[in-house]
């Protein structure tokens, strides 16, 4: 059977979460460090503990920096999450970073954990890094057929948070000149045989963006849905009590 593929954006640095999430379905984690805690540091463990599950982990680099994007992939990402791309310029020079020479502008050390720390380890051609670029400015969607012909692609995500603050409808994912620019996008790159990627934040988001081609449903962020989870339990905590007369609890320092 054709099924997407289930992602979640990873805000918090936690090998634990990465295994629970990778045992519950969840196998692409795109490992933040534009908008999450994540650095070179705790970038590893989740690495090791999303490939143990047989997950995927991507890494959203924080920018438009090729040796921040060169040292996630040595370290093992198995693709890079670009944001803050505008031009065709910007979407073309960065997907020279994913490659070695002569296909593109990446370095090659075969001592790195991405090459089995031995020159004798994997041939840097035996490795292709998916590359999935942002379409999260206005600028970058009035150029997406180009964009989406981009060879080296692998998929697009849409950034709907950013693209919705720049139509005047922040947050209002159902706002119709948000869902303009997101029909544009998908049909463009349908057209072009480009996968896709868009936030599914419930079932039936999820079973409209899977009827209509998309790729990779990302379901949601990880601080988001133990938020939600926390909170859809908190009215029974607060119902509880306790018979009367039972003696409090002494909290500490009292």
């Amino acid at each position: 059977m054709n099924a997407p593929l289930h992602a979640i954006w990873r805000l918090s640095p936690s090998p634990v979460l990465t295994e629970l999430f990778a045992r519950n379905g969840l196998r692409v984690q795109i490992l933040d460090c534009e908008h999450g805690a994540y650095d070179y540091a705790t970038l590893l463990p989740d690495l090791i503990a999303c490939e143990r599950h047989g997950g995927i982990p991507l890494v959203r680099i924080s920018g438009r920096d090729r040796v921040e994007a060169q040292r996630c992939l040595d370290l093992g990402a198995q693709g890079l999450v670009i944001p803050q791309l505008e031009t065709v310029d910007d979407f073309t020079r960065v997907a020279g970073w994913l490659d070695h020479a002569p296909a593109g502008t990446r370095g090659y050390n075969p001592f790195v954990r991405a090459y089995g720390f031995s020159a004798e380890a994997v041939s840097p051609q035996v490795r292709r890094p998916w590359y999935v670029p942002i379409v999260e400015t206005l600028s970058a969607v009035e150029a997406i057929e180009t964009i989406a012909a981009i060879d080296r692609i692998d998929a697009i995500y849409v950034g709907v948070y950013d693209l919705s603050t720049q139509l005047d409808c922040p947050g209002q994912m159902q706002h119709p000149r948000l869902l303009a620019v997101i029909d544009r996008i998908m049909a463009v790159c349908a057209r072009v045989g480009r996968a896709t990627g868009l936030m599914a934040l419930d079932p039936a988001s999820a079973q409209g963006l899977a009827s209509r081609g998309v790729q990779l449903l990302v379901h949601g962020v990880d601080t988001q849905r133990i938020h939600q989870a926390l909170a859809a339990a908190q009215p029974a905590l607060d119902a509880l009590v306790l018979p009367a007369g039972t003696p409090p609890l002494r909290l500490p320092h009292e």
